[in-house]
């Protein structure tokens, strides 16, 4: 069956994408040998006064390219040829004579967006699904079919580079203020307006220059004379940035209107800091659009294409691809089971967390009824609910009058009564096992028999916290991470009574919430926590014996961690992470673990993290640059720091967090390597361009990996004996992943 299919109404061509067999539509080898045929016979045929392109997808344009195919790059070269069979297809649907309008529904990301960058006008419905966006930098790798030439000449550089760095994916209406859209139009009228804009446009056609000078409405400035990026020939050594972290950098462009040079050499000194060389995406990103710029169009897309390979044939953006496919599966539900229907959903209790997993139902269309002691308790949630949807009017992804609408199902109550005929509530009340116990009798004395109770947290085993249930076969944990608005994944706890069918619906439902979960067994911490622990309970170790705190935190951020675990503790409450370290000690004491005893004694005199400005940094909101409180070292040994040395830290923290990696599938609390590697990314921050951590054992080598644990556990202590499951490896020489 064919990709693409064309029919001719009135002298306007309607090219219609549809590829079998799959819900999106996906560039491919057999798509884009049909879009070569299809601009043989247009460039022939003079009866064709305008031409569509046109999605019979539900929610898909073009969702960018078949990830398999990137990975399918052996050879050298291969990739390069891809990018400019790519670009000289698009440079020949824009070089048409006539009007090429993309009607544009559903996803357009990366490839997809640039077929529509390569159109002469581009309308777009406004529906939530319609989002469009460059996201290869994501995946380790520069736009490859003229998007990092034709973005920034249609919307000016301080708008596209941003959209290129972060790869963020903006709505229809956002993409039509900045005007990478023309028209925005309800998704029932798609196809009629661009009917009409055809004809309105084939009506004025005069030369074929015209259309083709359409693709580039904005001047670019001219940047001859600005140095070249260093190291861009040489991308062996490179690594995933923390996107997120990329903002001071976007800034710093979007800021630049007025004095463009000197805005991207910032703009490049920003991203070197914010990569600590480890990513060259951002600046393969940055040298394309400034090679462009001086060297024309033309030149500029074969600059693209040799970046795409250069970037292509690292391993980095290979683990990113896998990466890409792990966290894609992580969006299914991994259950077999059917999930029970579940609409309305119910919270108890509205403080950080509560309200904001309050705030991200809503917001993913669910009616929320919200429980605390009090209405003014419970109103927190409606606050945080207001403050996420009034961010998304801003953002232009909804209306005034559909924020309202939304928050509108959000019910504020005092009463457990009001949760009698709810399917599925979500407690998230305090870390305390009496709290969660007194709690879950309330809720259960008025809640259906078949209701499902999660309950989040971090850490206690939800066998536990199910010894009071009545139907303990319908409590579940779901475990969210701090902040829920951002943190994409929830770790689904089957209990050891959990039917399957809660198991499926909580999977469901989280799924729904917009998360990718996977799905743990019952034991303290789980599998995110368990890994945790071992980290922050190193770099304590490491600041008892003399290691300054900022050197901790920059050894892990150099191998790739968003943050450092000193920062973390921090972020996430010293007082936390106190009741963390308690409920984990018996797990680490069996296998004679040493903890350190130092997060409990800031704990006890006052020291909470950010949330309460006492923490192992200060939060004086008058100075720019973040600063060590010296006081905690008091509770480390004193002041006096000595040298470690940078990669003494890192192997400690990775090597600690990984062996108990290692732990958890040995002791079937997760059920197989991907599941740990998905947690681990998008619950802890694992850098992904290592692809998780037994990705990362492959690669290093599972003996290498046990030579260097032995190593620590002569120099440092039990705690860094190999794990049992990982002599097996080393013996059988088997990979965790097969190739």
């Amino acid at each position: 069956m064919s990709i693409l299919n064309l029919s001719v109404e009135n002298r306007i061509a309607i090219l219609s994408i549809n590829q079998p067999g799959s819900a999106t539509n996906r560039i491919s080898k057999n798509m884009m040998a049909e879009f070569k045929a299809f601009l043989d016979e247009a460039e022939q045929d003079e009866a064709i006064q305008a031409v569509i392109l046109y999605s019979t997808k539900k929610d898909s344009f073009i969702a960018g390219a078949d990830i398999r195919l990137f990975l399918g790059f052996q050879e050298p070269g291969e990739a390069l040829a891809f990018s400019r069979e790519g670009n000289r297809l698009l440079s020949r649907l824009n070089a048409l004579s006539v009007p090429v309008i993309a009607a544009i529904h559903g996803a357009a990301h990366g490839g997809g967006l640039e077929v529509a960058l390569a159109c002469h006008h581009r309308i777009a419905t406004d529906h939530p699904s319609t989002r469009l966006s460059l996201p290869e930098v994501t995946l380790g790798l520069c736009p490859a079919a003229g998007g990092s030439q034709r973005l920034p000449a249609l919307i000016g550089i301080p708008k596209a580079l941003p959209l290129m760095l972060s790869g963020r994916a903006v709505t229809a209406r956002e993409a039509h203020s900045i005007g990478l859209v023309d028209e925005l139009v309800p998704d029932s009228g798609l196809l009629q307006a661009a009917r009409v804009m055809a004809g309105k446009l084939a009506g004025h056609v005069s030369t074929r220059e015209r259309f083709r000078n359409l693709a580039n409405k904005a001047p670019l400035p001219d940047f001859s004379g600005l140095s070249d990026l260093p190291g861009l020939s040489n991308m062996t050594n490179v690594a995933r940035t923390p996107f997120s972290l990329l903002g001071k950098a976007a800034r710093t462009i979007r800021g630049g209107v007025a004095s463009m040079q000197p805005a991207l050499l910032q703009a490049e000194r920003e991203l070197k800091l914010q990569t600590r060389g480890l990513y060259p995406a951002p600046e393969a990103i940055v040298a394309c659009v400034k090679y462009g710029v001086r060297n024309g169009l033309e030149a500029g897309l074969d600059f693209e294409s040799l970046m795409f390979e250069e970037l292509a044939g690292t391993p980095e953006s290979r683990e990113l691809l896998h990466a890409f496919l792990a966290r894609h599966s992580a969006r299914r539900n991994p259950s077999r089971h059917e999930p029970r229907p579940v609409d309305r959903i119910g919270v108890l209790g509205t403080g950080f967390m509560g309200s904001a997993i309050a705030s991200v139902s809503l917001c993913k269309g669910f009616g929320v009824t919200v429980r605390d002691r009090d209405y003014t308790s419970a109103g927190r949630a409606k606050q945080a609910a207001w403050q996420a949807l009034q961010g998304q009017v801003e953002h232009k992804a909804i209306l005034p009058f559909e924020r309202d609408r939304i928050l509108s199902d959000l019910r504020l109550t005092d009463s457990y009564a009001d949760f009698a005929d709810l399917p599925l509530v979500i407690e998230a009340v305090v870390e305390d096992v009496s709290v969660k116990h007194a709690v879950l009798r309330e809720a259960e004395s008025v809640m259906r028999s078949d209701a499902i109770f999660a309950t989040n947290t971090s850490a206690i085993p939800i066998s536990q916290i199910a010894k009071p249930a009545k139907h303990p076969e319908r409590v579940i944990g779901m475990h969210y991470f701090s902040p829920a608005q951002k943190m994409p994944l929830v770790e689904i706890i089957r209990g050891k009574k959990t039917d399957e069918e809660v198991v499926a619906t909580a999977c469901d439902v989280a799924i729904r919430q917009g998360k990718h979960v996977i799905v743990v067994g019952d034991a303290p911490g789980f599998y995110v926590t368990r890994i945790v622990v071992p980290m922050i309970n190193e770099a304590m170790l490491l600041i008892s014996e003399g290691a300054d705190i900022r050197i901790v935190d920059a050894a892990v951020k150099n191998f790739g961690f968003p943050v450092g675990p000193v920062t973390l503790t921090d972020e996430v409450g010293i007082d936390v992470m106190a009741h963390v370290f308690e409920e984990m000690n018996p797990v680490f004491k069996k296998r004679g673990g040493r903890f350190s005893q130092s997060i409990h004694r800031l704990h006890e005199n006052g020291y909470a993290g950010r949330k309460n400005r006492r923490g192992f940094y200060n939060y004086d909101s008058q100075r720019n640059r973040k600063l060590v409180n010296d006081e905690v070292y008091a509770y480390f040994g004193g002041n006096k720091r000595r040298d470690v040395s940078l990669n003494d830290i890192t192997e400690r923290i990775s090597l600690v967090m990984v062996n108990e990696a290692l732990h958890c599938l040995q002791d079937g609390i997760i059920g197989q390597p991907r599941t740990g590697d998905i947690g681990a990314m998008l619950g802890m921050g694992f850098p992904a361009f290592r692809g998780g951590p037994f990705r990362w054992v492959d690669a290093t080598g599972a003996k290498t990996v046990w030579d260097r644990l032995q190593y620590r556990q002569k120099m440092n202590g039990v705690r860094f004996k190999p794990a049992a499951i990982l002599g097996d490896h080393v013996k059988s020489r088997k990979p965790f992943y097969s190739k």
